[in-house]
């Protein structure tokens, strides 16, 4: 039996990353049914493991789900205190660092490779250099995401980058850059889902890159009891509802996002006025794991501005999968996103939608595919007038639903139509019909 092992698959609480883990699987299904698969998750130890994998796991039952065997910054645990758990991951990387730069595989991963096939590199925004974040952090996160692809490359077994958005690597940051190079150059694919990453890709000189619709297109809306539940409950029809899936910017500071939050009061209030709306549901869409992914603080702030200015208003943070969330906005009247996911699973049922942008390329180049260049703007400069100039004209209009709807039809296809390739790579040339499992000596965590 063929078998396939996703790797760098990130945590289910943050609903972005789990519906590209997901519709990279829905792929995999598709495109080799006969396959066995693992999914390896960006977590240590078998509990926290599955619980970050819940959602994957109900949509998928066939996957197998395995912890990361390579030292992470959380350790299984919410948050980091920097101090301490900084210095005792840079410390655990040691090892695997010697290894990979004397051309040795990962013993953990050479492990889980050991009859794999193929190896896939699950997509989003996490191949870059962040520069306000420590050098040296930003580069033991690039190094701990690369280190599978890197093994794999070594034990010739075909990799391939699927759904990424790579960078930024700033001018500050060439090292960083070097590496990426490095670990990322044995490839057999590299799938972008932007423009900008296609030139990362060039700069990177990374073998291979195609330009494709985000990963999250593959999935299909579940319409469970629990989505029901949700919009029985409402007081007016969704079809009259703008949703906003908000979030607290990474790396700016309170005053940047309530400033935000009240363009977007006055947005709700714009479109309110004109009659395309009658009232606001608030999702956090994503949950965690670590706290600056928790959308729940900064939801509950928007939601309480908008009571203040007298907007009618729903919160809702219920732990709602991928595939039931595309099919909750799916029912909306509006969507306005934060988060760049929220938008694509909207936009799946052609919900009209605006996105706010506030890392890398990624947004810009969802929207654009989507054939809304003119509804995306930048965290640091979106204003009511400017949201509402762009969405007003597409809310309530069937032409408009009717054609984004059939976008991502069409993305879709495109998706299960080219699977089929990058999914059947052809093996590197090798003299050896096994693959080298070398004991490394170095350190991580064995799980079973």
């Amino acid at each position: 039996m063929t078998h396939v092992v996703l790797v760098n698959a990130w945590h289910d609480d943050n609903k972005g990353d789990s519906a590209i883990t997901s519709g990279v699987l829905r792929l995999v299904e598709q495109a080799r049914p006969d396959a066995d698969v693992t999914v390896v998750g960006l977590t240590e130890g078998t509990e926290p493991t599955i619980v970050g994998t819940r959602h994957v796991a109900r949509a998928h039952p066939r996957s197998r789900i395995r912890p990361m065997p390579a030292p992470t910054e959380l350790r299984g645990k919410r948050s980091a205190t920097p101090l301490v758990d900084v210095p005792i991951w840079l410390a655990r990387l040691t090892g695997p660092a010697a290894a990979i730069a004397t051309g040795r595989p990962h013993r953990g991963f050479a492990e889980l490779f050991a009859d794999a096939d193929l190896v896939v590199g699950v997509g989003g925004s996490n191949l870059y250099s962040d520069a306000s974040v420590n050098p040296l952090v930003s580069m033991a996160r690039l190094f701990t995401l690369t280190i599978p692809l890197r093994t794999a490359a070594l034990m010739d077994i075909p990799t391939v980058l699927l759904g990424h958005t790579l960078g930024p690597f700033p001018p500050t940051r060439r090292t960083t850059a070097a590496m990426a190079r490095r670990m990322l150059s044995s490839a057999t694919a590299t799938i972008v889902r932007d423009q900008a990453s296609l030139k990362v890709a060039a700069d990177l000189a990374l073998p291979g890159p195609e330009l494709a619709p985000d990963m999250a297109y593959a999935i299909e809306p579940t319409m469970s009891e629990r989505v029901s539940s949700v919009v029985d409950g409402l007081d007016v029809p969704m079809r009259r509802t703008a949703v906003i899936a908000m979030r607290a910017h990474p790396s700016l500071g309170p005053a940047d996002d309530l400033r935000v939050c009240r363009e977007l009061v006055v947005s709700a209030q714009l479109l309110r006025d004109r009659g395309l709306i009658d009232q606001v549901l608030v999702v956090a869409h994503t949950l965690g794991p670590t706290d600056i992914e928790d959308d729940r603080p900064i939801s509950r702030t928007l939601t309480g501005l908008l009571r203040e200015a007298g907007v009618p208003v729903h919160y809702l943070d219920d732990d709602l999968g991928p595939d039931e969330l595309a099919a909750l906005y799916g029912l909306a009247g509006a969507m306005i996103a934060v988060r760049l996911h929220a938008a694509v699973l909207a936009l799946l049922s052609g919900t009209p939608t605006f996105a706010i942008g506030y890392f890398s390329a990624k947004s810009t180049g969802v929207m654009t595919s989507a054939g809304l260049a003119d509804c995306v703007a930048d965290f640091t400069d979106i204003t009511a007038g400017r949201l509402v100039d762009a969405l007003a004209p597409r809310v309530g209009d069937p032409d408009t639903r009717g054609r984004l709807a059939a976008i991502s039809r069409r993305h879709r296809t495109r998706l299960t139509s080219r699977a089929a390739d990058w999914l059947h790579p052809a093996r590197p040339d090798t003299t050896s019909d096994t693959h080298d499992t070398r004991e490394t000596g170095d350190a991580h965590d064995a799980h079973t």
